[in-house]
């Protein structure tokens, strides 16, 4: 099911999954993508979804910091009890992937309850629903 399109971002919902899933296909992440993704977080809390495939894997540089616009918005928008865990999967380029895990920030990923909110990258989309699945 659709719920949210524009040109450069497209949020669905999987019944049989029960996991949101937001692709972003522009080369930079931009305020198009963090509407996108605050859309995806309040669906997922209204919804009471917890999972949320992101796919960001695109031809851009690796620079973007996904930490910024992944990690900073879903602690301020997801309150501090939840109903049930949340698991959310970034894929990435290679390149972004390697950026990201070069450049994380321990004291952003200390803002979650690791009981409550899990966060992992992925290269492959394949491992990222497998992951997901098995949560």
């Amino acid at each position: 099911m659709i719920l949210y399109q524009t040109t450069d971002a497209s949020l669905t919902y999987s019944v049989s999954t029960d996991t949101m899933y937001l692709s972003y296909s522009a080369s930079r992440l931009s305020v198009s993508f963090g509407q996108a993704y605050q859309l995806a977080l309040e669906e997922m809390l209204r919804q009471n979804v917890g999972k949320l495939l992101l796919d960001l894997k695109r031809n851009g540089p690796p620079g973007d910091d996904t930490d910024e616009w992944v990690l900073e918005p879903l602690a301020r928008t997801l309150p501090t009890e939840f109903t049930r865990p949340i698991f959310i999967a970034a894929v990435l380029s290679e390149g972004q992937y390697q950026y990201q895990i070069g450049s994380y920030l321990p004291s952003i990923g200390s803002t979650f309850d690791t009981d409550q909110v899990e966060f992992n990258y992925f290269t492959s989309r394949r491992e990222a629903s497998a992951w997901l699945n098995a949560s």
